[in-house]
């Protein structure tokens, strides 16, 4: 299943809670306006495109603040934009923002915290 198909948009704290309920390992990624967003989503869709036990929640932080701070408050993690948080079992296992997010550490992150969510070619 292509990632576009595994991609929710979450507008609430409700829609967070409900994503994360229904899946195992899933990631989030908060997109805000500034010009490192596109550049920081181009990682996260390579990496988790070619995985598809993993989808993928979008906040849109300008339209969906409480939904971000939702998930800052679930995680510890002060809000940044753009921000990654792949969650296992509902609790975040790794986070990076700005340019921080790259695809060698999504990478490994990914092959640390699911292991059985095998990249295919």
């Amino acid at each position: 299943m292509a990632l576009k198909d595994r991609t929710e948009f979450l507008r609430t704290p409700e829609e967070v809670d409900s994503f994360l309920a229904k899946h195992m390992g899933a990631a989030i990624f908060k997109a805000g306006a500034c010009h490192k967003t596109p550049a920081s989503f181009v990682h996260v869709q390579a990496q988790l495109e070619t995985r598809e036990g993993l989808p993928l929640g979008i906040i849109s932080v300008l339209e969906a603040r409480a939904a971000s701070n939702h998930v800052a408050e679930l995680t510890g993690v002060t809000h940044e934009s753009p921000q990654l948080f792949p969650f296992k079992e509902g609790q975040a296992v790794f986070d990076r923002d700005n340019w921080d997010i790259t695809p060698e550490d999504i990478e490994a992150a990914l092959a640390e915290h699911f292991p059985e969510v095998i990249a295919r070619p």
